[in-house]
């Protein structure tokens, strides 16, 4: 049985990551650590790659307009130790060539190209375990109205697919939980729902989430798991 990381200032992060959604909220708190413990990154956005400021050396922006864009996607990977996935569902992404539960073969792809196979996606923590069905409220959701619907859908996706078996072929970690902009140093506990797990099922703020994922992306504590990741118990 897989057991609780023990988190601690001392854990090893990785050289270089790629961020996919780097502009994002979530983005933006994994490239504030990435700026504070040297870590370099390859910003991988959309649009407007002017949004990501103070790029450190040995760091870059890539605009990927597409996730279909295996040659860019690619290039974007190159070189790195991981991938880590910011991504959300708005009012300007819902084409299907920003989601990526529909364009996870050329993810993978792109990354076996790249010689990577480690990724660290984040979803909801109201998603069942892979392989089993949605939940109730993950059912609710779904059927709402506007963004919120669109994104509880594309969640849900992503859980199904990998439970089906996409990303065989990659080291990966679904994360669920939920995260905002508030906090700064909550040192999440991830567990797998064992009795005594020190879970709170509270929201960790950008940044802490942003260490967890990169911290994780070395650890390999949850390889093909889905953690649940929250404030601790203190």
């Amino acid at each position: 049985m897989t057991t609780p990381a023990t988190i601690s200032l001392s854990r090893p992060l990785p050289r270089h990551v790629a961020v996919i959604g780097a502009a994002g909220g979530l983005g933006q708190g994994i490239l504030s650590v990435c700026r504070l413990e040297g870590i370099t990154f390859t910003a991988i956005v959309r649009s407007r790659p002017e949004r990501i400021t103070n790029v450190p050396g040995g760091s870059r922006v890539v605009v990927v307009e597409t996730l279909t864009d295996v040659a860019t996607l690619t290039d974007a990977f190159s070189g790195t130790d991981a991938v880590l996935t910011a991504l959300g569902v708005t009012a300007t992404t819902s084409d299907t060539c920003a989601l990526l539960s529909a364009n996870m073969p050329s993810v993978e792809k792109s990354m076996t190209a790249a010689c990577v196979d480690r990724i660290v996606m984040i979803n909801t923590l109201l998603t069942s375990l892979p392989g089993e069905p949605a939940s109730r409220l993950m059912r609710f959701f779904s059927w709402m109205p506007g963004s919120m619907g669109r994104g509880a859908t594309e969640q849900q996706r992503v859980v199904d697919l990998i439970g089906a078996g996409a990303f065989a072929s990659l080291r990966w970690t679904l994360i669920r939980a939920a995260v905002n902009s508030r906090g700064r140093d909550e040192r999440p506990v991830a567990s797998l729902d064992w009795p005594g797990a020190l879970n709170t099922w509270s929201p960790v703020s950008y940044a802490a989430m942003g260490r967890w994922m990169l911290e994780e992306s070395v650890a390999n504590d949850f390889v093909r798991a889905a953690p649940l990741v929250s404030k601790s118990r203190r």
